[in-house]
């Protein structure tokens, strides 16, 4: 099913659809300022094995989630003042920050140095998702693993159908990649050049 949803001027009907989805376990695509992502519940972890299973990914690749803000940010990964400033200088924008991950993230999405990937994205559906739920939710790209991601919601939809609950109009989007840098220790590591701009 593919649905319009501004979290800026929401209806009613379809945020409470939307919520409902997320809170049961559901698995939706939305539109993010990179490409359309798919996601679920953070600390749902029967939707993100699931989620696994769709994208023909590996277990053992980890995914991103999105957070709103830096507070929530900081629940999740560790940010020293050497990070909190560089993040506050980049976000919201296309870039997932690699932070050395904090005890409440499931084991499921940290790599085996205990990190995490964070986004807070430049577009208001994704941080609207997460208010929406209060807490974060699950980032990874529209395709399943090794195939293009998909621009359109109409072929998300039917790609995906009968395996994700929903999709989020936001119309055509041909974008990049989130640009990823990895900041554990005070030190800056780019793990991938993408919209992004790198800066040292």
């Amino acid at each position: 099913m593919i649905v319009e949803w501004d979290p800026e001027r929401p209806r009613k009907k379809v945020t409470e659809l939307i919520k409902k989805t997320l809170l049961e376990g559901g698995i939706i695509a939305y539109p993010t300022d990179t490409f359309y992502g798919l996601g679920c519940d953070l600390f749902n972890i029967k939707a993100i094995r699931l989620l696994y299973q769709i994208k023909r990914l590996d277990p053992k690749r980890p995914m991103s989630i999105i957070c709103s803000d830096f507070k929530e940010i900081s629940t999740y990964g560790i940010i020293t003042d050497f990070a909190f400033d560089i993040l506050k200088r980049h976000l919201p924008g296309p870039y997932t920050f690699v932070l050395r991950a904090k005890k409440i993230m499931p084991k499921l999405l940290m790599t085996d140095k205990k990190e995490v990937g964070i986004r807070v994205p430049d577009h208001p559906v994704p941080t609207g998702l997460v208010r929406l739920i209060e807490r974060p939710v699950i980032n990874t790209s529209a395709r399943f693993s090794g195939e293009e991601i998909l621009s359109d919601p109409k072929d998300i939809e039917k790609k995906f159908k009968g395996t994700i609950d929903l999709v989020i109009d936001g119309g055509i989007i041909i974008g990049e990649p989130s640009t990823v840098i990895k900041i554990v220790d005070d030190t800056i590591e780019v793990l991938r050049e993408g919209k992004g701009k790198i800066f040292y």
